[in-house]
């Protein structure tokens, strides 16, 4: 039986996912930063000669996404070459030379260039951090260190919805240096390649390094014979390629599952809530200022990913996944009826609360199940030669079903009403309940080699 992982194991998963926590700032940068750009909030400490548009801002606050789609397969390419380490280090300094755009930032396209390089580093990190921690993780605790990716994206965001309302976004621009800058000193000083990575290789004596340092014990040979013995019962000793997830069975089952996870997960609206919350709650006519509210449901966010941590090795995957989708599907529902009854004249001050209190339990529903074992179940349902391909197969597609939403919603929103968005996301959501129920193997508390054994005798 493996021991229990040190401290340093969520040491290097929470270093490695420095760089997420500055992705969780750039996609809650938009809602308190667009009010100041297009004129709504401040508009003297605008730091372009016009206003932006609507359409200006649906491409600042989506770019992102569509930066995000860019970099996985480059990503993964360079991973299987250089190592997980080595591209995210590579892959941090996009994200590092876009604030310093911002910071200068004059014009709308350099927001738009800005935005893009944020995206290009954003899709690496949600490619490739996933398996970074499925890989340094061991089968008792991989739901806990991969749900690292959740927390720090949340903190991230709820780090940007309190600071951007009250500094410009000069300033919002260096402040989000700040865990880029950490992330490259810690990770690259302090934190190993991870051992499966050292096996598929065949640097077997680098992996045991790699393990001493992780577990901060010399005591590995039972941990490395069985990463050798996945990797050969698997027959990986040589490297898996991108066709392989096309022309074996298994592989093209557990591409439909993690692609299937992640685009409910996205249909669910999250993407649309995260960078609009601000003129959702100002359409909304609610008691509270806008930015309050924000950082209620951000901070909300931050807490459910925190009490999602004592659930994720302990609930089977599925229910967690689908019990998720359940309460983002009645805030949805609830959210276009509110919408709908204010666009057709109907007093509802003395509910004016509601539209925070439902995405509340929106933002809750996210982010104890759906959100952060997404990222999980795609690193670990693949086998490790094709791992790098299937994740990043299944994060393109989240990330473009974000870019879709974040771009194309909002004129939907315009031309058919503010409800239109929430039933549409509602309708998504109720499939994927079905999908999840019906398709997605279970994988709490099984080793690697346990879960692809599972996989290729299931029918």
């Amino acid at each position: 039986m493996a021991a229990k992982s040190p401290l340093f194991t969520y040491v290097a998963a929470g270093s490695a996912n420095l760089m997420t926590f500055g992705v969780g700032m750039g996609y809650g940068w938009s809602s308190p930063s667009l009010p100041k750009l297009n004129g709504q909030v401040d508009p003297q400490s605008i730091p372009l000669s016009i206003p932006t548009t609507v359409l200006q801002d649906s491409w600042i606050a989506s770019l992102l996404s569509l930066g995000a789609m860019c970099s996985p397969f480059i990503t993964v390419f360079l991973s299987e070459i250089i190592g997980r380490k080595k591209t995210l280090l590579a892959f941090s300094f996009p994200m590092i030379v876009s604030h310093l755009i911002m910071i200068f930032a004059t014009k709308v396209v350099d927001f738009y260039i800005a935005r893009f390089m944020i995206g290009i580093s954003s899709g690496c990190m949600f490619s490739l951090i996933p398996v970074y921690t499925a890989e340094i993780s061991q089968k008792h605790n991989r739901g806990l260190v991969g749900i690292t990716l959740n927390i720090m994206l949340t903190l991230g965001h709820l780090t940007s919805s309190v600071v951007g309302p009250y500094v410009t976004i000069k300033m919002l621009s260096v402040v989000s240096l700040v865990p880029c800058v950490l992330f490259v000193v810690s990770f690259a000083t302090l934190i190993p390649e991870t051992p499966y990575f050292y096996v598929l290789v065949g640097k077997k004596q680098e992996a045991e390094v790699s393990l001493k340092k992780l577990r901060r014990s010399s005591a590995v040979e039972d941990e490395l014979a069985e990463i050798v013995k996945s990797v050969e019962d698997l027959k990986l000793t040589e490297r898996g390629n991108f066709g392989e997830l096309f022309t074996r069975k298994h592989h093209l089952k557990a591409l439909f599952w993690a692609v299937g996870i992640m685009f409910f997960q996205q249909f669910t609206g999250i993407i649309y809530v995260v960078s609009y919350t601000q003129k959702i709650f100002d359409a909304a006519h609610t008691s509270l200022s806008a930015d309050l509210e924000v950082m209620i449901v951000t901070a909300v966010q931050v807490i459910a990913v925190l009490l999602s941590t004592q659930a994720i090795d302990r609930v089977a995957r599925k229910t967690l996944m689908a019990a998720s989708l359940v309460l983002m599907l009645l805030p949805n529902f609830f959210m276009g009826l509110y919408f709908y009854l204010l666009e057709f004249g109907y007093n509802l001050d003395p509910i004016s609360w509601l539209p925070v209190a439902l995405l509340v339990i929106f933002i809750s529903g996210f982010n104890v199940g759906i959100g952060p074992l997404g990222f999980t179940f795609a690193g670990e349902i693949f086998e490790p030669g094709v791992k790098c391909w299937g994740v990043t197969l299944a994060t393109c597609t989240n990330l473009m079903v974000a870019f879709l939403t974040a771009t194309f919603m909002p004129s939907v929103s315009e031309i058919s009403g503010f409800y239109a968005p929430f039933w549409i996301f509602a309708g998504f959501t109720a499939v994927g309940i079905v999908f999840v129920y019906v398709f997605v193997p279970e994988t709490k508390g099984k080793s690697f080699l346990e879960i692809q054994r599972s996989v290729r005798s299931e029918k």
